[in-house]
């Protein structure tokens, strides 16, 4: 008759914690081992650190150089975008943003690029408020831009006497109302960072041009050694998406040829992504 004997329950725990010490011990040990040896490692001196530096520095423009069509992660921007929509599914509208993320490949002490983008689709309707005294271009601005604050004079005394609310995200004058402008709202539109200056760049006697390179502009800047910007949204149609990705191009590569630099920036892999969808490479060039 067979008779199974039972193991004591504090018997296979004390093994098991053994067991667990013992490669803990030995980990520790391997890693202390591997630091030693890191930390007694020559440093290196100046010159090869330069070397290194700048051997790196090719590789990267080199890789930068090649199409984005051998990347494994390379996709068409349309078929790009049917991906990154089905990502996006369920989540509400305002999460549904599509981000462009370009690697930038430059020397050490270089300065970042940075600019600003006129979408022909923007991702956002702003508002904008225009002073000026001109009863010609107020006759002209009040027919094309009817959606938007536009007056002189009596509207500076209407935001005065808070019979019109500061709620516009950006405001452009000419240069004959900026003195009423600051002595009578400057005190409420500066707080609020839409008071028009010079200094803005937001005063203009062409103040027409100045809205149409103003009104769906994103700014950019390169953080690290990436561009990174939003540039639609998931409902976009892909024709849209397509312009927005273009005008980015066209952004990125004046602010390139606007360093002051022996050896400019280049633009390297380029992502297309959403708020929770993957990377996907795409054809920049």
């Amino acid at each position: 008759m067979l008779s199974v004997i039972a193991t004591p329950k504090i018997c296979v725990v004390s093994s098991t914690r053994r067991c667990l010490s013992h490669t803990a011990s030995k980990l520790y040990a391997e890693e202390y081992k591997s630091t030693a040896m890191s930390s007694n490692a020559p440093s290196l001196t100046k010159e090869q650190a330069k070397k290194r530096e700048l051997k790196r520095l090719a590789q990267r423009r080199a890789e930068a150089k090649r199409p984005a069509a051998t990347n494994p992660l390379y996709m068409p921007v349309t078929v790009a975008l049917r991906y990154l929509r089905a990502a996006e599914v369920g989540r509400p509208q305002s999460q549904q943003t599509i981000n462009l993320t370009t690697l930038v490949v430059g020397e050490r002490g270089t300065a970042p690029l940075s600019g600003s983008v006129a979408f022909p689709k923007p991702l956002r309707y702003i508002k904008v408020a225009v002073f000026t005294n001109d009863e010609n271009k107020l006759k002209e601005l009040r027919e094309k831009y009817p959606n938007h604050l536009i007056g002189g004079a009596d509207l500076v005394s209407r935001i005065k006497n808070g019979e019109i609310p500061v709620d516009f995200d950006k405001a452009y004058a000419t240069a004959d109302i900026v003195p009423a402008l600051q002595s009578q709202v400057a005190r409420i539109l500066g707080p609020r960072g839409v008071l028009p200056s010079v200094k803005k760049g937001t005063v203009s006697d062409d103040i027409t041009s100045l809205l149409q390179e103003s009104l769906g502009s994103m700014p950019f800047r390169q953080r690290g050694n990436s561009i990174s910007l939003g540039i639609g949204k998931c409902y976009f149609t892909d024709r849209e998406v397509l312009q927005n990705i273009i005008a980015a191009r066209a952004a990125f590569k004046a602010a390139v040829s606007d360093q002051k630099s022996k050896k400019p920036n280049i633009l390297s892999k380029t992502t297309l992504s959403s708020t929770h969808g993957p990377g996907i490479v795409i054809d920049f060039a």
